[in-house]
């Protein structure tokens, strides 16, 4: 049975009527309403510009709406800052976890209200003993006092959780909180959030991934420019439901239709040419990446997998020549190269789509086209003079045909979708005629509608000869590939060919462990 027949004659714990909000005459809710009972996981869905991220801001207090308003418990309420939202018991817990490194467990779980005697002298012992109870109620048992900063994501977001208990939420809002958790966290998450619902807490959860929705809430209110799309009942409903609600049209047929529907994966290559590109032998990085060998056949689609942190991600960087190797060699063309930096890569037709797309994959105020063009500043400059003309003819003819969603191809990459982000990474390295296009997590934070959009772009990349690396974390994506190599520990462990991976993906992830 489930929660939400558990909760089918529970009180309404948070209601929103109508809300509206504007920003410079652009108007981002228009009239959002949605209901959640008490004690229920209720999902938040929408693409990337839906409007999630501003109805989070207002609920939590950040933003005050333009109109609408917010009943809790069946209180009209009036949030000011987040703190007003904090005082009627509602928390936020974003990607970003909100802890103090450097303060221990204890400290960060009373931030800002440290239990005193005589109302001078921090009352160590009490705050220690309190901060276990608060941990114990998410499953958790930590040293207190140790450094939050020690320890791993996982725990430092019970340690998140066991703040907004200690603190006495009525209603969790969690914005993607798997997004950097690997498979035995996401589960053990999964089984405290469910806990939590059991003891009467409301959560509202936000996230692009179908497969958690399904296996953790018990509805579902879609957002589609602003609006109310669909509010669904996950028993009565299909994951193809949801993506329909959210894009405004049926996906049947596409990519990420077959993935939401657990049929064999289509395939993103055309399979593998007989040249090898890139031969790989013993490369590691001291302990990060060990002995890896293969060879990467030109017009190929390989894909590298494995649980968050067993080194794929690094070995995407190594071939890319954002990390430095410590031992192994890369052969490029049946020469032997060293790559001390990107632009060696980049000279030599490599180009790279990194995990974090903010940090490292484009310059957040510049705008689309200077982004687009960042690589190849020689095809639009004469005596280091930019021919802007060039320059934005390029930008625009790019735009188009990537579908990237911009006002302007001088609007700032920092404003965009994380798709049309990656978009605009991905024309970089088109602009520069590269023949080895290595993606490491492409569609990581990326609502469905954009991944459609990568997976299409990436097929016609690797159809026009381009050859493809996608390190992934995500099984429905690495199932894609011609040949999907398996990570664990730093090493490869395992090799499969397209065709003889199962529908779920289960050959792959016996070799997790």
């Amino acid at each position: 049975m489930s929660l939400d027949t558990d909760r089918q004659g529970a009180p309404e714990e948070l209601r929103l009527d109508g809300i509206l909000k504007a920003y410079l005459g652009v108007q981002a809710l228009k009239g959002v309403s949605l209901s959640v009972k008490r004690g229920s996981i209720h999902a938040l869905a929408g693409q990337n510009g839906a409007g999630k991220s501003t109805l989070v801001k207002i609920i939590s207090g950040a933003e005050i709406p333009d109109g609408g308003e917010i009943y809790l418990g069946g209180e009209l309420q009036k949030f000011r800052e987040p703190s007003d939202a904090q005082k009627a018991g509602i928390h936020t817990i974003y990607q970003e976890l909100s802890l103090v490194p450097s303060l221990s467990v204890a400290e960060n779980i009373f931030l800002g209200e440290l239990p005193r005697k005589g109302g001078t002298v921090v009352d160590w012992q009490t705050m220690a003993a309190e901060a276990r109870k608060a941990l114990a109620r998410v499953g958790f048992d930590l040293d207190v006092r140790r450094a939050v900063s020690t320890f791993s994501v996982a725990e430092q977001q019970a340690v998140e959780l066991a703040k907004a208990l200690h603190k006495d939420a009525r209603v969790l809002l969690l914005d993607e909180p798997t997004s950097t958790l690997p498979l035995p966290d996401v589960a053990r998450l999964f089984t405290v959030l469910r806990s939590l619902a059991e003891q009467g807490v409301t959560l509202l959860y936000i996230s692009h991934r179908m497969d958690e929705l399904y296996s953790l809430c018990d509805s579902v209110t879609v957002l589609r420019d602003g609006r109310n799309a669909a509010n669904l009942s996950i028993a009565d409903s299909k994951p193809t439901d949801v993506v329909t609600a959210m894009v405004g049209k049926s996906l049947e047929g596409s990519i990420a239709d077959a993935a939401l529907r657990g049929e064999r994966s289509p395939r993103l290559g055309a399979g593998r040419g007989d040249k090898v590109l890139m031969s790989v032998s013993d490369l590691g990085e001291d302990e990060r990446v060990s002995d890896v060998s293969f060879d990467l056949y030109e017009g190929e689609v390989l894909g590298i997998s494995g649980l968050i942190g067993s080194g794929q991600s690094e070995l995407a960087g190594l071939l890319a020549g954002a990390r430095r190797k410590t031992h192994g060699r890369i052969r490029l063309d049946d020469k032997d190269v060293v790559f001390h930096n990107p632009r060696d890569a980049i000279r030599r037709g490599i180009g790279l789509l990194p995990q974090d797309r903010k940090a490292h994959g484009f310059i957040p105020d510049m705008g689309v086209a200077g982004n687009i063009t960042l690589a190849s500043m020689p095809m639009f400059s004469r005596l280091s003079v930019i021919n802007r003309r060039r320059e934005n003819k390029f930008a625009l003819e790019m735009v188009a045909r990537l579908g990237m969603k911009v006002s302007s191809i001088h609007q700032p990459m920092k404003t965009l979708s994380g798709g049309t982000q990656q978009k605009g990474i991905l024309a970089r390295w088109l602009a520069r005629s590269a023949r080895l296009l290595i993606c490491d997590e492409p569609t990581r934070g990326v609502d469905v509608g954009a991944k459609e959009d990568m997976y299409e772009l990436i097929r016609d990349f690797a159809r026009a000869g381009g050859t493809v690396i996608i390190s992934s974390s995500e099984i429905t994506e690495a199932m894609m590939c011609d040949r999907v190599l398996v990570m664990a520990r730093g090493k490869v462990v395992a090799e499969f060919d397209h065709d003889s991976i199962d529908p779920h993906g289960h050959a792959l992830v016996s070799q997790f462990a």
